[in-house]
């Protein structure tokens, strides 16, 4: 009974720890990177939360998964800073917007299925695994796709 209970103490800690880290974090970013910030970690800590253990494993991708969502903050960050600079032209600009879009909206999809994830996980019980999880390779992909777009010289 003692080692469950400092095993909760240890896994509350650490989630803590974590929340303030990512919070230490978000003070570089802008006001609405650091809202987006504190959403991902929000839902990041329900999953961690109701993590059951026959799904330690594959809730570890799903916690890179998150860890690899934020960073496309400061990506976000910079074309924000970008785009709010007087005297850009349509040309350089267009381009920026259609990056910017394409981060944010990665992000949101990103943070929408770790919140329908984590709301899945109060629901499991026994074995089961919450439907959201089959999901998860194609987040994966969607994700790396838009962290290393392919260059347009490479075909």
């Amino acid at each position: 009974m003692l080692g469950i209970a400092l095993l909760e103490l240890m896994l509350l800690l650490l989630v803590l720890g974590l929340v303030a880290w990512a919070l230490g974090a978000a003070r570089n970013l802008p006001q609405s990177q650091r809202e987006q910030a504190r959403r991902l970690e929000l839902a990041l800590a329900e999953i961690r939360q109701h993590e059951p253990p026959h799904l330690r494993e594959p809730l570890k991708q799903v916690l890179q998964y998150g860890r690899n969502l934020h960073k496309l903050l400061p990506q976000m960050a910079e074309l924000e800073r970008f785009l709010h600079k007087p005297g850009l032209e349509g040309a350089t600009r267009d381009p920026l917007w259609v990056r910017y879009h394409e981060l944010e909206r990665a992000f949101e999809r990103g943070v929408a299925y770790l919140e329908r994830l984590g709301a899945e996980l109060v629901l499991v019980s026994g074995d089961q695994e919450p439907p959201a999880l089959a999901d998860l390779p194609l987040f994966v992909i969607e994700l790396r796709e838009v962290l290393h777009p392919a260059s347009p010289t490479r075909g």
